[in-house]
């Protein structure tokens, strides 16, 4: 049984890994990974981290980036939300494949002033690794 006032979990039921969660005012917000599916980045909303609401896709152009040819379970990965100066701010990696150890990754970063978006057209990162 469980205690009144605890959440369960899982927070989200279903596939929705690598959370990134940031509140914003009185309500929280969740970034979760989509891998090489299309769109990308799933979003939702809670105002009590039990009841959420799923909200949109912050990647949902093709430029956003292109991940023609990237392998099976690559893709989107990690992203990490943020809030600040009136924007929502999205870091992702996008993983174009691996050989051995090394992976091949682009990390971009896309921004918004409202969660449902539109979101603007990613600003690459110059930087190696993965999981921001």
């Amino acid at each position: 049984m469980t205690a009144p006032g605890t959440i369960q979990s899982p927070v989200l039921r279903g596939f929705f890994p690598d959370p990134s969660i940031w509140r914003v005012g009185d309500g929280y917000y969740i970034a979760n990974s989509t891998f090489e599916w299309f769109p990308g980045v799933t979003l939702s909303h809670s105002r009590d981290l039990v009841d959420w609401r799923l909200v949109g896709q912050a990647l949902t152009r093709s430029s956003q980036p292109d991940m023609r040819g990237d392998p099976n379970s690559g893709g989107i990965w990690a992203p990490c939300l943020t809030h600040a100066d009136g924007l929502f701010w999205l870091v992702h990696t996008d993983v174009r494949g691996w050989k051995g150890s090394f992976k091949d990754v682009r990390n971009f970063l896309v921004t918004s002033p409202s969660i449902e978006g539109p979101w603007f057209e990613p600003v690459f990162m110059d930087g190696v690794g993965f999981d921001a």
